[in-house]
């Protein structure tokens, strides 16, 4: 038998109207294109809007400042009272920094710097695409999962800056974010596993 869609929360509401107390909480932010979800643990909802080009590898372009991940509210069942958070990716000059803002105070509560790619192919080897250089990495257990073990331990998202060589000469700088997996782990939901390249010069 099929399981049946949630269309509820177990206090009542339904998903829509969850959504649209998300969306009142942006103040005007325009989430058009961003993909809606929700969950429900014994102690906490999650609901979040997330950017749909982190479905992809998202191309942060040499004019843009910034470009945001993921909008986030988490409601405490217990105290029934909610947080919501932005998570974006920052660009100062050549350095990029993850920054996650409380929504409620507006208040930036972390904001770490993405490592510098090196000059080197990172890793080794040359790739016939963007994306083919990222599954590399995945797929190594010396290379992501040292880092995803780290994100796990500490609950916070750890880094990683990779210099894909490709076949046709060109080559592109990325940078990941490896957030924790791990149920411990708070804020698991505010940011998305996400790739992002940045555009030469």
């Amino acid at each position: 038998m099929a399981k049946e869609k949630q269309t509820t929360s177990a206090q009542g509401k339904s998903l829509d109207a969850i959504k649209a107390e998300l969306v009142r909480s942006l103040k005007g932010a325009d989430v058009t294109d961003y993909l809606y979800s929700y969950s429900e643990e014994e102690a906490q909802t999650t609901s979040a809007l997330t950017n749909k080009a982190v479905k992809d590898v998202v191309s942060l372009d040499k004019g843009a400042s910034a470009v945001v991940l993921r909008y986030t509210r988490i409601e405490d069942k217990k105290s029934n009272t909610s947080k919501g958070y932005k998570s974006e990716i920052i660009k100062e000059g050549e350095t990029l920094a993850l920054v996650i803002t409380d929504l409620n105070t507006d208040k930036v509560i972390q904001k770490k710097s993405f490592p510098t790619a090196g000059p080197a192919c990172q890793p080794a080897g040359q790739f016939d695409s963007v994306n083919a250089c990222i599954d590399e990495f995945n797929r190594s257990c010396t290379l992501r999962c040292p880092l995803q073990t780290e994100a796990n331990r500490t609950c916070e998202n750890q880094f990683a800056a990779l210099t894909c060589c490709l076949n046709d000469g060109s080559i592109i700088s990325v940078h990941l974010i490896i957030p924790p997996d791990n149920w411990r782990c708070r804020l698991r939901d505010v940011v998305p596993d996400v790739e992002v390249v940045v555009s030469p010069g």
